[in-house]
């Protein structure tokens, strides 16, 4: 039997994936997290989930206080239209161990619950090559042609922030903003925000030259 948490900012997301396992014999939802409220590590004891299904807002609001590293959490994130940049970032930052897309149906949830369950990763393939270009683009040592400005910018995009926050970080223009990531996607023979994103973050953690 495999146990499911449920951990949602909306109650009554939580009450209609419950219902969805009423009749499956091999799940059984163990715990629903109430809204707003965080998760310990003596409910995670309590508990043992094998796999936490989890939106965004409660990945991050309900689980601050707890490390992935140390209770090897098994998280599964439900896209809710949070963006592909912020997937790609709980991904490298909370350990989510699976991610299931707006576009899943429940046969789809079932399977990745078991993958998680039985230590596998659920990713789709689109998530993981933005992860991939991202940190090949480490190994090529392109880092080095970007500007000071630049790397505050690829900084800033890697901590999360938009366009307009990071403007009124670096007390420049939108357009400019624009621009330099118009320029860093050239130098570093990027496509998109996610592959950025996975780059700055491995970057720092690697103890780059990022401040």
């Amino acid at each position: 039997m495999i146990k499911v948490m449920l951990a949602f900012s909306n109650m009554l997301i939580s009450e209609a994936m419950e219902r969805l396992f009423q009749d499956e014999k091999r799940v059984e939802v163990v715990h629903i997290l109430k809204a707003g409220t965080e998760f310990s590590v003596k409910e995670w004891v309590r508990v043992s989930p094998d796999v936490i299904l989890t939106d965004m807002t409660c990945l991050y609001n309900s689980f601050g206080n707890i490390s992935p590293e140390e209770t090897k959490l098994p998280f599964i994130l439900v896209d809710t239209n949070c963006g592909k940049e912020n997937i790609v970032t709980a991904i490298l930052k909370k350990h989510v161990s699976g991610i299931l897309l707006g576009n899943s149906t429940s046969k789809l949830m079932h399977r990745a619950i078991r993958a998680v369950a039985g230590g596998d990763i659920w990713i789709d393939k689109k998530t993981v090559k933005n992860l991939v270009y991202g940190l090949n683009a480490l190994s090529r040592e392109k880092s080095t042609q970007l500007t000071n400005r630049e790397q505050n910018v690829v900084d800033l995009i890697g901590k999360g922030f938009r366009n307009k926050e990071i403007a009124q970080q670096l007390n420049i223009s939108e357009p400019t903003v624009k621009t330099h990531l118009y320029r860093i996607f050239r130098k570093l023979d990027m496509k998109n925000r996610s592959e950025l994103i996975t780059f700055a973050i491995k970057k720092r953690d690697m103890g780059g030259n990022f401040l």
